[in-house]
């Protein structure tokens, strides 16, 4: 692997690291981090255009070096979609670690739209319908990097909670998903810190649950809860509206994704628990994150990180079993009924009503192979949405 002691305080750094759609709001926060941590000798920043990535290279290089790091970041420009090319990088570059940040397209842009759409409709849909504008990058970059690099470990951060069932019966399941349920987990310590008056790092979360508790109110999705103080659980401290609260609060403060979250962006967030679950894997000594489609149970748990293995931590007297159905309950809520033995994703009726009446489109499913097509379908979709809804239409 290339692992080695950092005389700059990093325990550890790989030798080669690369970070795919390095030029999204997410992957330059990604590019940065990770520059300023001293995760790895050579960061390989990727985009599909070269060019773009001038000046993220230059900022996270620039950034390395005040940190006195002695990390290099290089571009890269590879298009993802094609696999024999992007096959072909990954032996000449041969990464140890892969973060990926790519998406076919951001949904930044057209959350006003959609919030209006929801509002009107007096509805608020899974996010199971987007599945292809993310299987379209990571789908055929799995395919390559298990061709050319299938000991390369990777942080997913394009829908992680649903790539581990799509893509686990085909063997070709990231590593971890990262965002979603870890920075959630975060956000509930830092209310439950302010309860309490300690400081945050006195609060331990251990949660299982599904991305739809970010979409959704608390009392309408399934999870499970654990607080600790220190080493005591003080969970039944709380009622169960407090601690209802807590993961609302965590949800609207972290997210954009609720109806009335104050927050409008969420992407630095997102990026830090992919680069923090990236080099607790690197470190190898078994770090607890809360990751997601581990073992290809959809949804998230906490997780002990080590570079050969990762393990479920589930909280005490919860069973894998309790888990999974948890978080297949989640999964439901946000839209994806069930995965096929061949990995194809099957939608909800309530997110089949959302597809058809408000983007005007007819899917059922999603295949792997289907996402090229359907990703142009559902951005022609949003952005027929965003022009409707600017109008008042």
């Amino acid at each position: 692997m290339g692992m080695n002691a950092n005389k700059d305080g990093i325990k550890k750094r790989v030798k080669s690291m690369m970070i795919t759609g390095a030029t999204g709001e997410v992957g330059s926060y990604a590019a940065l981090f990770a520059a300023r941590l001293g995760i790895a000798d050579t960061i390989y920043v990727v985009a599909r255009n070269q060019a773009n990535l001038a000046t993220i290279s230059y900022n996270a290089q620039t950034s390395s070096l005040m940190r006195g790091h002695p990390s290099l970041v290089k571009t890269v420009g590879i298009d993802l979609s094609n696999v024999d090319e992007t096959a072909e990088t990954l032996r000449h570059l041969s990464p140890d670690l892969l973060i990926n940040c790519a998406t076919g397209m951001s949904l930044y842009p057209y959350f006003p739209a959609m919030k209006k759409r929801q509002k009107r409709m007096g509805l608020i849909p899974g996010f199971a319908h987007t599945l292809p504008k993310d299987m379209v990058v990571l789908y055929p970059l799995m395919q390559a990097l298990h061709q050319a690099a299938p000991r390369c470990r990777v942080v997913n951060l394009s829908a992680p909670d649903l790539a581990g069932p799509v893509l686990y019966p085909r063997g070709l399941a990231p590593t971890i998903g990262a965002g979603t349920l870890d920075s959630t987990s975060q956000g509930i310590a830092l209310r439950v810190a302010k309860e309490l008056g300690v400081t945050p790092d006195e609060i331990v979360i251990r949660l299982v649950a599904h991305h739809a508790l970010r979409r959704f109110p608390a009392h309408e999705v399934p999870f499970i809860l654990k607080i600790y103080y220190g080493e005591r659980d003080i969970t039944e401290d709380f009622t169960e509206e407090e601690r209802f609260g807590f993961v609302n609060y965590a949800t609207d403060v972290t997210g954009v994704e609720t109806m009335n979250a104050p927050v409008s962006n969420n992407a630095s967030i997102t990026a830090a628990s992919a680069v923090e679950t990236a080099y607790a894997l690197v470190c190898d000594e078994g770090t607890v994150r809360h990751g997601s489609g581990i073992l290809g149970i959809p949804g998230g748990a906490p997780v002990r990180l080590f570079w050969d293995r990762q393990e479920l931590v589930l909280p005490e007297g919860v069973s894998t079993a309790e888990a999974f159905e948890v978080n297949t309950a989640g999964m439901k809520k946000d839209g994806l009924d069930y995965v096929k033995e061949d990995g194809t994703a099957v939608f909800t009726e309530a997110e089949q009503y959302w597809i058809r009446e408000s983007l005007g489109l007819n899917w059922k499913e999603c295949a792997p192979e289907n996402c090229a097509e359907m990703t142009k379908e559902l951005k022609a979709a949003y952005q027929k949405m965003a022009l409707e809804e600017s109008s008042g239409r």
